[in-house]
């Protein structure tokens, strides 16, 4: 067999990715495969990990106007996953005929919710929209964890009631979604065992900087739900329990890369993993006044009032805010979105 020398790049080529290296430039590959759409600032929990719901909402994008959005979207990027986010989505009245609309569309929706608002009625409307994923808050297996970092009394046991309502319907697919905290550790396996037995699946979720303010890289030693060192047998204990269960293909949707980068990541949150951010690179973001955006954290790209989506995604701010965000050296890369999609 002989053996082929390796081929350097095209000189036009490598010239071209040298120049937008120099002015800082990185494209898009192709549309993007999942949009975020955080439908509304308001929130009905007073959540200790969370600042959103001190936010004083604008004025929000109208039904039309998202329906509008949503049939854009479409005509650009196709079929892709569309999650619906918050504050808490189900305050808009108006969200199951989103879902409706974007499930016509042939997206395949998702949405986040704490768990409150819903009554037997609501869950079948949600049903019947034709949602796909629900991703319900649990942050431990006791209505005493779960309550404290909500902020409110008598949170887990509406959760527990609306789980209820929807065991009761052939859909949604219901995922539960747990902060990994120093309260919630104990718990775990516990928590998991619940969603065994009810055929949930369950999803992990790092405690991270405080939503809803400005980012701050030393939030964590403010933070009294931040595991601490008397944590960390616990902690390895956990993520590779959960590891072997992932690795057995059970209910569980971290990866195993992204289990066992936890234990790192709570011994020096302030320290990178050195993964690159690949917010913006495959995913797009917008919030509940229009902005689009590529990362929660940095400022918005464009306004969908003012220019095609397409436009906003391949514009020459979208690959500047792309090329920081894929060098950007904060740790939100942390977060499950960074990961493989669940």
């Amino acid at each position: 067999m002989v053996s082929l020398p390796l081929l350097d790049a095209p000189p036009r080529l490598a010239a071209a990715a040298s120049l937008r290296d120099l002015l800082k430039l990185k494209p898009a590959e192709a549309p993007p495969k999942q949009i975020h759409v955080s439908i509304t600032d308001r929130c009905c929990l007073p959540c200790n990990m969370c600042d959103i719901w001190k936010i004083a909402p604008g004025k929000e994008l109208t039904t039309h106007e998202w329906r509008s959005v949503f049939d854009q979207a479409a005509h650009w990027a196709g079929a892709v996953g569309l999650n619906f986010a918050g504050g808490e989505p189900f305050l808009r009245k108006d969200l199951p005929e989103l879902i409706a609309h974007a499930t016509g569309l042939g997206f395949e929706v998702t949405s986040n919710t704490n768990g409150t608002l819903f009554n037997e009625a609501r869950a079948r409307e949600v049903h019947a929209a034709g949602l796909k994923v629900l991703y319900v808050s649990l942050d431990g297996a006791t209505a005493e964890t779960h309550d404290a970092i909500r902020g409110q009394q008598g949170t887990f046991a509406k959760v527990m009631r609306t789980l209820e309502h929807f065991r009761a319907l052939p859909s949604p697919r219901i995922i539960v979604a747990n902060i990994v905290h120093r309260g919630s550790l104990p718990e775990l396996r516990r928590q998991f065992d619940f969603c065994v037995r009810h055929g949930y699946q369950l999803v992990l979720q790092p405690l991270f900087s405080t939503f809803g303010r400005d980012y701050d890289p030393h939030w964590y030693l403010r933070s009294p739900w931040f595991p601490t060192e008397r944590d960390w047998p616990l902690l390895d204990e956990s993520m590779d329990w959960f590891t072997r269960i992932k690795e057995q293909d059970g209910p569980i949707c971290n990866s195993v890369g992204q289990l066992q980068e936890m234990k790192r990541y709570f011994r020096s949150p302030g320290e990178s993993n050195g993964l690159p951010c690949n917010a913006g690179h495959s995913d797009i973001s917008l919030d509940p006044y229009g902005n689009f955006l590529l990362c929660f954290w940095l400022p918005p790209v464009g306004h969908v009032r003012d220019a095609p989506l397409p436009w906003m995604w391949n514009s020459l701010k979208s690959q500047r805010r792309r090329w920081e965000a894929y060098h950007c050296p904060r740790t939100c890369n942390m977060l499950n979105c960074n990961f493989e999609h669940v």
